[in-house]
């Protein structure tokens, strides 16, 4: 077994935590990688810890940029990466050893395009494990096998996956040669991984999942998904949407799965707007739920009664309160979320 693999860690102000994902990177089994640290304009001692990892271990290659997403550094590391399989590493998330030698196994026994893997979600007192044994004490990976292993196409990926809730692009193990010259897309920080794997599927012929869990997901509450209003939460709705285009040619199952992900999307954007002062949102914030309303209208239009059914009677519920009320809602939520805090 051989090849060399081109692991992309993009890092912006994770001083933190990027020991962890690079120690970790370095400790593995298989030794053939090379470590792209991609600094997107960081104003915390990220770089200057990059730089002292690079001196530690010549596989580690670091690059700098000026501050541009997370799809930015990811799409500089793909167009400097040198390896015939390419993986990507959150800077805050840390890898168990035997990932990679596991992964590229299968991938190359079984000629497959990509091959998924299971995680495990971590927090603090993993962290702290992690730190002082080098392992989580009840979370190793169980080893991956040939008869633990999935082998589906692109259809079978697209609808039985990647529209399961299954979008991310880490823990994952890619032949290069399949990923070719497809790239995030540039601007978007919530949704890019969805993206990227849609523009990828069509170049894949082959792919294997495993539940073998190898790679650990910090769940950081200062992250995108878990803080308050951003602007940038509106990337979710147009990854959404731009993926429907982009997975077209997979059947009607796929776009309206598509479309039931992309209107849950829009109340939970519509949500985030309702957790604001009310004042603000009609000052300053307006246009964003405009852009959720016309989002919502149009999926709603779509999916048409068959589709609705499918939505959770929740779902529906609130959707129809949004079509009908936007502003209303959005004061309903508000109370609603204040008292159950309270």
């Amino acid at each position: 077994m051989n090849g060399l693999i081109s692991v992309i860690v993009p890092v912006h102000n994770a001083e933190r935590f990027l020991s962890d994902c690079l120690g970790s990177l370095t400790d593995q089994t298989y030794r053939k990688l090379e470590i792209l640290v991609i600094d997107d304009g960081s104003t915390d001692g990220s770089a200057a810890l990059c730089r002292r990892w690079q001196e530690k271990d010549g596989r580690i290659r670091f690059f700098q940029k000026e501050n541009g997403g997370v799809s930015s550094a990811r799409n500089l590391g793909l167009d400097e990466a040198r390896g015939e399989y390419v993986a990507f590493v959150d800077a805050d998330d840390w890898v168990l050893p035997e990932m990679f030698l596991e992964q590229l196994e299968l991938l190359q026994s079984r000629d497959a395009d990509m091959i998924l893997g299971g995680y495990r979600a971590v927090g603090e007192k993993e962290r702290e494990t992690f730190r002082k044994e080098g392992i989580l004490r009840d979370g190793r990976a169980e080893k991956m096998s040939g008869a633990g292993c999935i082998q589906t196409d692109a259809a079978g990926y697209v609808n039985g996956w990647l529209l399961q809730s299954c979008s991310r692009c880490w823990s994952i193990l890619f032949r290069r040669d399949a990923v070719g010259q497809t790239r995030f897309p540039d601007g978007l920080s919530i949704g890019e991984d969805l993206l990227f794997l849609s523009r990828l599927m069509p170049n894949m012929k082959k792919i294997l999942i495993t539940k073998a869990c190898g790679y650990c997901y910090y769940i950081n509450e200062d992250g995108a998904m878990l803080t308050g209003f951003r602007p940038s939460y509106m990337d979710q709705i147009t990854c959404w949407e731009k993926a429907e285009e982009e997975l077209a040619p997979f059947g009607e199952e796929a776009r309206e799965q598509i479309r039931l992900c992309l209107f849950q999307a829009v109340l939970l954007t519509a949500g985030k707007l309702a957790l604001l002062p009310p004042a603000s949102v009609k000052l300053e914030y307006g246009a964003y739920l405009d852009r959720c309303l016309h989002a919502a209208q149009e999926t709603w239009r779509k999916l048409g009664r068959k589709g609705r059914k499918r939505l959770s009677a929740g779902y529906r519920l609130k959707g129809v309160v949004f079509l009908h009320a936007p502003a209303g809602y959005l004061r309903l939520y508000h109370v609603w979320k204040r008292r159950s805090k309270s």
